[in-house]
């Protein structure tokens, strides 16, 4: 990496257009080692399309007719009708329902079958075309593997590793060498993780559900009506009819739940330093007095908090050089001048600044960063969809063309994504630097992997296998360790939930009519409620390609004695990359 200083210039200059073709000749070496024939592919699909339009056609023509005949329907019932009520006229209205009923029994049902047989024919045809083209793709189908994009990452940029699991060895590295605070995960449930590191540095991304208790106002109404007395212009009394709809509101606990995706990243640079960040929304600004006026107005906020900084003696805020990057970058709270300049070099900010303002190569000022101690975290908004697994299935397709082309759009999609996601770290001079201190390795003998992972199976199974059966809501699926047996574990999967029960405040309003009414508001009582269960989580492939197809072996045995010892059946078991996973009650 320290050939790379730049992380926008380098991506539009290298890294774009080499994963692209690494990307390419991977596909083609799949292509190859399946022997798909890519003319005969071509055909049967040509074949397949022109029997879909046809049979398009057909039922289209057959629609029409249908609804003629449906028309013909109307038109003699219409007619009947007409020359019963009209006896003058009757014998035409007769002749009118005669040439319908004629229309549909002699030309439009036997024109109708005609196609139905036909329809019947293509769609076999379209049918037995379709598994043709199936089985030609059959031997590529079969080739995909979960590591795909991890593999794929890991040739056009080296020096960032991806794990194929997040081993527990990696997380207690983030935890005890780099002070990652347990408490991270109050509150949340790991969706996704995808563990590394950059130049020996760990990082994970975590995808993550988050709860808290927010709140909900519910409205409630009551229509009331009441007559009053009034005198007419006249001078007469009358009595007038009075209506009006009362509201009333409440506001109760409401359980609420949000998706979020971050970047945590351990580094011993910089380590009494601590701040933080969010999008300015001044990056990408054209110029313009308006928008210079922005830039410049964020700038002097922070010469303002500088000097008051500096007279009440509680910190030492000082200006940077570059004053685009403070408004841009806006970190005024961090603590530690000194650090935070070893951190944001000339070179840093320029880079900085660079990534800010680009929304063509990258994706602009869409995250958020922030930093305590050895840790550092960024929220980047892009990455939040971003799919971490090449799922075998999606590469799937009866189309070589179509396989090519999705193939390729989501592995370059995927590296621009990450990359961008770890831009932020890497304008960072100083955090591109290899670690100093010892590196614990990301895999032990046994391949123990991490409680996070084990909450990533659970919610990859789904929270309904594991909800309790009154829960109205979102769960939070959190996983506890149980037992450790090598390369397996048994852990228990507790699903967090709220059962809502209906309730009923009246609240008083006061009337048009000058008196007090109970509204009745309808709300609800979320009750939290929670179910226990147990599942068996193991690894069933190494992870490198390079481990041996005796390591691969030795782990599906284990995890075949883990099922058998448990009464469990391997049917039943989810597969998510290196791990799987079956419930066990």
């Amino acid at each position: 990496m320290s050939n790379y200083f730049e992380p926008l210039s380098d991506y539009v200059s290298f890294f774009k257009d080499h994963h692209a073709r690494n990307v390419s000749e991977h596909f083609e070496e799949l292509v190859r080692e399946s022997a798909v024939d890519e003319q005969e592919n071509i055909k049967t699909i040509a074949e397949l399309r022109a029997l879909e339009e046809a049979k398009g056609k057909q039922s289209n023509s057959r629609g029409w007719l249908r609804f003629a005949r449906v028309v013909c329907i109307i038109a003699a019932a219409v007619a009947g009708m007409t020359a019963i009520s009209q006896g003058g006229l009757a014998l035409l209205w007769l002749i009118v329902v005669v040439a319908a009923l004629v229309l549909i029994f002699v030309t439009i049902n036997p024109a109708v079958k005609s196609m139905s047989s036909k329809l019947e024919v293509l769609e076999k045809e379209c049918l037995e075309k379709t598994h043709e083209a199936w089985a030609q793709m059959g031997p590529l189908n079969n080739l995909y593997r979960w590591d795909a994009a991890r593999v794929l990452y890991q040739r056009t940029f080296p020096e960032v590793v991806l794990d194929e699991f997040f081993a527990k060895d990696r997380l207690v590295d983030l935890l005890e060498t780099y002070g990652l605070s347990t408490k991270i995960n109050d509150g949340r449930s790991i969706l996704l993780s995808q563990s590394g590191a950059i130049n020996e540095n760990p990082f994970v991304v975590a995808r993550y559900l988050q709860h808290w208790i927010g709140s909900k106002q519910y409205f409630g109404s009551l229509y009331i009506t009441w007559t009053e007395q009034v005198r007419d212009p006249q001078g007469n009394w009358r009595t007038v009819y009075r209506s009006q709809t009362l509201t009333a509101s409440v506001t109760k606990p409401f359980p609420e739940y949000r998706n979020g995706t971050a970047i945590i990243y351990g580094h011993e640079a910089a380590p009494s330093l601590s701040f933080s960040r969010t999008p300015s929304g001044l990056s990408g600004l054209e110029e313009g007095m308006f928008n210079n006026w922005r830039k410049n107005n964020a700038v002097k906020k922070v010469e303002k908090k500088a000097r008051k900084d500096l007279n009440s003696g509680k910190g030492g805020l000082t200006l940077m050089s570059n004053h685009e990057f403070e408004a841009l970058f806006n970190a005024t709270n961090r603590d530690n001048e000194t650090e935070f300049r070893v951190l944001f070099t000339p070179l840093g900010q320029q880079e900085m600044v660079h990534l800010l303002n680009d929304k063509h190569a990258g994706y602009g000022d869409d995250f958020s960063f922030s930093k305590d101690g050895n840790i550092n975290i960024i929220e980047p908004h892009h990455l939040a969809e971003t799919r971490f697994d090449a799922d075998p299935r999606m590469f799937k397709f009866n189309e070589l063309a179509q396989a090519r082309a999705f193939f390729n759009n989501f592995h370059n999609d995927f590296f621009r994504s990450l990359y961008f996601g770890l831009a932020p770290l890497l304008a960072v001079p100083v955090y591109r630097e290899k670690r100093s201190g010892s590196l614990t390795a990301p895999y032990n003998e046994t391949h123990e992997s991490s409680f996070w992972e084990h909450e990533v199976m659970a919610n990859y199974i789904g929270e309904d296998s594991f909800k309790h059966s009154e829960s109205d809501t979102r769960n939070l699926l959190k996983v506890t360790d149980n037992q450790n047996s090598k390369s397996t574990n048994t852990v228990s999967v507790t699903a967090y939930g709220y059962a809502g029960h209906p309730r009923f405040d009246q609240i008083p309003v006061l009337g048009g009519d000058g008196k007090v009414h109970l509204v009745t508001v309808p709300w609800v009582e979320y009750i939290g409620v929670n179910k226990t269960s147990t599942m068996l989580v193991g690894a069933v492939q190494a992870p490198s390609k390079d481990s041996g197809e005796e390591e691969n072996t030795k782990l599906q045995s284990q995890w075949s004695e883990a099922l058998s010892r448990h009464g469990a059946s391997d049917q039943s078991a989810f597969v998510r990359g290196a791990l799987a996973a079956v419930i066990l009650g």
